[in-house]
């Protein structure tokens, strides 16, 4: 029986022969258009190019491109015909209008009047360089001499030009970074970024090039911070006496520990502003609740002379994030309260309670203070010791961190209120 069956169906086939019997398989049209990114002319300007349509009943040719950016305030994905054309031999496109966008995607489409649905025939990406970035900061600083801000993530440092809007460059971590600081040796300007693996990284500030190291042991460090030539990093090193004296001091050319002090470990160490020969700082808990303040002074050696730790803990607002020094270095504000303590640790006031503030600035004197909403598109400017807000400077997004650069100030914005992953813009503002 199954033989008689494999003789029926072997039967069939045979009949089913004519003299069209060969049967040619051909390549889907698409298949050799090969779409492609031909030449990059520069970061804006690149050419597309594809072979003649192959094919049959040819209509058009219409290439889309799809990339989100801002527009009128708004970040939006937005799909534009940028060429058409009904000649099947134009195989080319040039982009010079292309958006302020990272991440560009063309699609290239086929009409023909035998397929009532046109679909892709070709799409490439293309990445945008030095445009806007998307990120979930975790702190800002600046270089007012170059005009840049380094905006770091729990594994990356960015650099950012903000006179001209332009991201230079970004590195990757292998590990997670504490909060950074910025330096100079011998003239050249070093970036110092502390890793959770103990060491205390040594970079280029122009290039993030990595020069030298110290191994500062510990299972992690909360911070560094770079003051006339020596490095005070929050450490997790507790050979010293357990959860004290975890603040080490480094010189940067022999790169020797040249004292220990500290209260708790993994702090962020924050300078406050002095133009003697005594250098002065505080620090902030990071992992403890609820958050403990202490001061510390040094002398131009690097050598503890004084320390003292905060006998409030916990009765007002602190945030290691927002941490500011007054600009003659007796006071410190912090919170998004705008906390204000003199640099013995007492308090002194609110900016305002419930301020929902993201970050400081001050004019020359300290008797002005800018206060930047982190729920609000604006800047207050509240006066001090008064607390009067006098108004306000309207900002395009949310001011994640602000500087003052001389008679402006320089805000890092988050487009939305949403801090993971946003996209972010720097704006000058002319006070």
């Amino acid at each position: 029986m199954k033989k008689a069956t494999l003789y029926l169906v072997l039967c069939c086939l045979f009949m089913a022969c004519t003299k069209d019997e060969i049967v040619e398989i051909v390549p889907s049209p698409r298949d050799g258009l090969n779409f492609r990114i031909e030449r990059v002319i520069n970061d804006s300007t690149i050419e597309l190019r594809w072979n003649p349509f192959p094919g049959k009943d040819f209509r058009k040719y219409m290439l889309v491109r799809q990339a989100t950016y801002l527009n009128k305030g708004k970040m939006e994905t937005i799909s534009t015909p940028v060429d058409s054309s009904k000649d099947v031999t134009h195989t080319s496109f040039t982009e010079t209008k292309m958006p302020f966008a990272r991440d560009i995607y063309y699609s290239l489409y086929v009409y023909q009047d035998s397929m009532p649905r046109n679909p892709v025939w070709g799409s490439v990406y293309y990445q945008r360089l030095n445009t806007f970035l998307q990120a979930t900061p975790t702190d800002v600083l600046i270089d007012l001499q170059r005009k840049w801000v380094y905006i770091t993530e729990s594994q990356k440092v960015h650099i950012v030009d903000y006179a001209n809007s332009k991201v230079l460059l970004s590195k990757s971590f292998p590990s997670a970074i504490g909060y950074c600081s910025l330096g100079e040796l011998n003239g050249a300007k070093e970036f110092y970024v502390p890793t959770a693996d103990g060491w205390l990284q040594i970079h280029d500030a122009a290039t993030l090039e990595l020069k030298d190291r110290i191994y500062v042991a510990g299972y992690g460090i909360g911070s560094v911070a770079a003051k006339k030539g020596k490095l005070f990093v929050g450490s997790s090193e507790k050979s010293a006496g357990g959860y004290s004296n975890c603040i080490k001091v480094y010189d940067r050319v022999t790169k020797e520990l040249v004292g220990r002090t500290g209260y708790w470990d993994r702090t962020r160490v924050v300078p406050l502003e002095s133009n003697g020969n005594t250098i002065e700082m505080i620090d902030v808990t990071l992992n403890i609740i609820p958050v403990s303040l202490g001061y510390y002074s040094f002398n131009a050696d690097g050598v503890p002379l004084e320390k003292r730790e905060d006998d409030f803990h916990g009765d007002f607002r602190v945030d290691p994030s927002i941490v500011r020094s007054f600009p003659d270095g007796s006071r410190l504000i912090t919170s998004s309260y705008g906390t204000v303590l003199n640099k013995s640790l007492g308090f002194d006031r609110y900016l305002k309670e419930y301020g929902s503030y993201s970050d400081f600035a001050f004019n020359e004197t300290g008797s002005i203070i800018y206060a930047a909403s982190a729920t609000a598109k604006k800047i207050d400017v509240i006066t001090y010791p008064g607390t009067t807000n006098t108004g306000n400077y309207p900002t395009s997004n949310y001011p994640y961190k602000i500087f003052r650069d001389g008679q402006s100030l320089v805000a890092v914005g988050k487009l939305t209120l949403n801090s993971q992953n946003t996209y972010l813009f720097i704006e000058k503002i002319d006070l």
